[in-house]
């Protein structure tokens, strides 16, 4: 049904990803099974963190990887920022009849006042509904 075009002009499916793709601005959404999304989604952050938490030894290393650590900060603080896991709250669970966010059982405050946030926007903009007429429209699929 998205590859004949039934979610609109603006969703562009390109079909099946790898895994180099899920953090690229190839795609912005990924549809996966539970286990696989999960586990995808563990080795992404833990790969991250080990990775943010290198460059920030490696800036406390020396004092000209300070001074480097200070011009570089102001310009690496959005992509942390984006790349933290509260900063979202939670991604939209499709499959349910109603708007259901999955957040990390470890969510503090923030992720989980960022999460109502993503099905406040999921809820005001019809998401279910939207996804409904587009099953419904029989658009033909692939079997």
């Amino acid at each position: 049904m998205l590859a004949a075009g039934a979610a609109g002009p603006d969703v562009h499916f390109i079909g099946n990803v790898e895994g180099r793709d899920v953090m690229s601005d190839r795609v912005d959404v990924v549809v996966t099974d539970g286990f696989t999304g999960n586990v995808t989604l563990k080795t992404l952050e833990g790969g991250v963190k080990a990775v943010v938490d290198a460059v920030l030894r490696a800036f406390g290393s020396s004092d000209e990887a300070k001074q480097a650590a200070k011009a570089l900060m102001p310009a690496l603080a959005p992509l942390a920022a984006d790349l933290d896991p509260d900063t979202h709250g939670g991604a939209v669970l499709l499959g349910v009849n109603g708007v259901c966010v999955i957040s990390h059982g470890s969510s503090g405050a923030r992720a989980i006042f960022n999460a109502v946030n993503v099905a406040q926007h999921a809820a005001s903009d019809k998401l279910v509904a939207r996804i409904e007429a587009v099953i419904a429209s029989g658009v033909p699929t692939r079997r």
